[in-house]
């Protein structure tokens, strides 16, 4: 199989062509991989709404009764709660940190050990997201499944 990979920044939105001669069960995780993260989520910010991507979402944050949908560059608001969201983006690679926050694990820079079993999550925009020690077993097996699945 070729892999040919080009990073474009003059583009408005990635995306991905997929050439196979035969659809082998690579290929076909490669597609299903990329059909079900073609998510949005209809966000608020300044009181305009908006349609944010499920793939720009580095992590959500349950702050003063609303969800705050974090991307690279802003940050939205949402009225649903943050059970409602891990509901809705289970099979996004979203995976909840902490009583208030979930991470979109593909996000992820790298993750750091802290204090009493506690990490850090090195975000890809150089932010730094905590996770509680409750929620490091789920994190680390995510991260480690995803890279399993990668790898096959």
């Amino acid at each position: 199989m070729k892999l040919s990979v080009q990073k474009d920044k003059s583009l408005d939105n990635d995306y991905v062509d997929v050439k196979y001669r035969e659809l082998t069960p690579v290929i076909n995780k490669i597609l299903q991989l990329c059909n079900k993260s073609s998510s949005v989520l209809l966000c608020e910010k300044d009181s305009t709404t908006y349609r944010v991507d499920v793939n720009d979402v580095l992590y959500i944050e349950w702050v003063d009764s609303k969800s705050c949908i974090y991307t690279k560059d802003d940050v939205y608001i949402m009225p649903d709660s943050l059970s409602r969201l891990e509901e809705v983006l289970n099979n996004q690679n979203f995976i909840r940190i902490s009583k208030m926050a979930l991470v979109n694990i593909f996000k992820i820079k790298s993750v750091s050990n802290r204090l009493h079993y506690r990490l850090t999550a090195n975000m890809v925009n150089g932010e730094k997201v905590n996770i509680s020690r409750h929620y490091r077993r789920a994190l680390l097996d995510a991260i480690q499944g995803l890279a399993e699945e990668v790898s096959r």
